[in-house]
């Protein structure tokens, strides 16, 4: 292999094994900004990851003619994205529900929601699988490039030319995102909400509207996240997903300080961990000899650490993140 394709690959690995990590962490972009403190993205993330596996599952209607009985592998992944959403969805509320009309404390919902998705998924995967280990393959996005004529560009062809429909959303919504935030009216509402929404309610502006709206996209982006390891990294559901994914997301968004792009570029930090793992197994083995194979599982949890301790006091949070709010307060 020589310089130019380990620096594609390196690039490509970093886009394909960052995916969740950007998708989740932009979730909580959205929803701190708005006031609303969202640690369930771990949670979050295992559920859209199930759900998605569950999706494709139900879809098949294909004979087995080898195996017998319907063959997982023809489902509709598409229809596993749409139910991964619409959880995303469900969640966003609850934890909205429970932070904004209820004002309960926004780090025991997280917590709850985290608690439930370990126990709960894990209960849905006996339940329709048989097995407390992984889903059967389903019919997935896995090896299915969004652009396939785009492999065969020079260059931008080999770096993007195999990336799926999940990677390409993380490549793009950082953008649209920030637009969003910072380019237009409704983006300003949304900042406000998260600075000041006593100022923001004197306004005009409809303080628990916004918020739930932040939180709902903010369980939408962390059910595509989990979503993108289950059906876009792999074809199946692992009882181990996310592994602790959906926390590091959480330290990305604060390396990342709140803000989209930045956010984008702190997630790819640290994926480069796991590339970096994934290369060394790969195409330097005679390294492990020197330095064991766990250090470099658990090198992304390091960096997540070092990060923290680092840079947390530098990074400040919207004024009113995690700050319930009741209408008619004085200001």
């Amino acid at each position: 292999m020589n310089v130019y394709e380990t620096i594609v690959s390196f690039i490509t690995s970093a886009i394909q094994f960052g995916t969740p990590i950007i998708l989740a962490a932009l979730g909580g972009v959205i929803c701190e900004n708005a006031g609303v403190v969202n640690i369930a993205l771990e949670g979050m993330m295992r559920m859209g990851g199930f759900f998605a596996v569950l999706g494709s599952y139900i879809t098949a209607r294909s004979f087995d003619p080898i195996l017998g009985g319907i063959d997982p592998r023809s489902g509709n992944p598409w229809f596993g994205i749409l139910l991964a959403i619409l959880v995303g969805v469900l969640v966003g509320l609850l934890h909205g529900y429970i932070s904004i009309t209820l004002r309960g404390n926004q780090i025991v919902s997280g917590v709850a929601i985290n608690v439930f998705a370990l126990g709960g998924m894990t209960f849905f995967l006996e339940r329709f699988f048989s097995t407390t280990g992984h889903s059967p393959s389903v019919a997935s996005f896995m090896g299915q490039p969004l652009i396939p004529g785009l492999s065969g560009v020079p260059i931008i062809g080999g770096i993007f030319g195999n990336l799926n429909v999940f990677n390409w959303l993380a490549l793009i919504l950082p953008f649209v995102i920030h637009f969003y935030l910072y380019h237009t009216a409704m983006g300003l509402r949304h900042r406000s909400v998260g600075e000041h929404p006593k100022a923001a309610d004197t306004l005009g502006v409809n303080v628990y509207r916004i918020r739930y709206i932040a939180t709902i996209g903010s369980g939408i982006l962390a059910g595509l996240a989990g979503a993108s390891m289950s059906m876009g990294q792999l074809d199946l559901f692992d009882n181990h997903m996310p592994s602790g994914l959906g926390f590091i997301a959480l330290a990305a968004m604060i390396f990342g300080k709140w803000t989209p792009i930045g956010t984008l570029f702190a997630s790819l930090f640290f994926t480069l961990a796991s590339v970096a793992q994934s290369y060394v197994q790969s195409a330097a083995p005679q390294v492990l000899k020197y330095i064991p194979v766990g250090f470099w599982l658990a090198l992304p949890y390091i960096l997540t650490i070092i990060v923290l301790v680092s840079f947390v006091g530098r990074a400040v949070a919207p004024a009113a993140d995690g700050t319930p709010y009741e209408k008619g307060e004085k200001l």
